[in-house]
C-alpha cells in the first residue's frame, strides 16, 4: 500500500463508491475504476451544484459531470471488507 500512500493518505484503506445511476454504471465499465474525490474536502459541506463542486476542486479534476438529480440528503453507505471476509458497516 506504499505505493498508493497519496490516495489513502496513511489509512492503508481504500473505498470505492457504486454509483446508483445507470449511466455513470456504463462510464465505469467503460473507463473501469476512476480515482475521484467525494463531493467535497474533508471537513468541508458537501457540494449540492457543480458550481460548488469547481469552486472547491477547480481544475484538479479532469472532468466534472453535470446532473439535474438533487444531492441526496445522507452520505453514502460505507462498509469495511476484512482479509477474514467479514463485513462491517461503518456509516449505514
Amino acid at each position: 500500500m506504499a505505493l498508493f500512500a497519496y490516495l489513502h493518505r496513511g489509512t492503508q484503506t481504500l473505498a470505492f463508491r457504486l454509483p446508483a445511476r445507470d449511466d455513470l454504471r456504463a462510464l465505469l465499465r467503460q473507463t473501469g475504476p476512476l480515482v475521484a474525490p467525494s463531493a467535497n474536502p474533508e471537513g468541508y459541506p458537501p457540494a449540492t451544484n457543480l458550481f460548488e463542486t469547481q469552486a472547491y476542486f477547480g481544475d484538479q479534476v479532469s472532468f466534472y459531470i453535470e446532473t439535474d438529480r438533487a444531492p441526496t440528503a445522507s452520505p453514502s453507505r460505507l462498509i469495511r471488507l476484512h482479509p477474514d471476509g467479514q463485513i462491517e458497516v461503518i456509516r449505514p
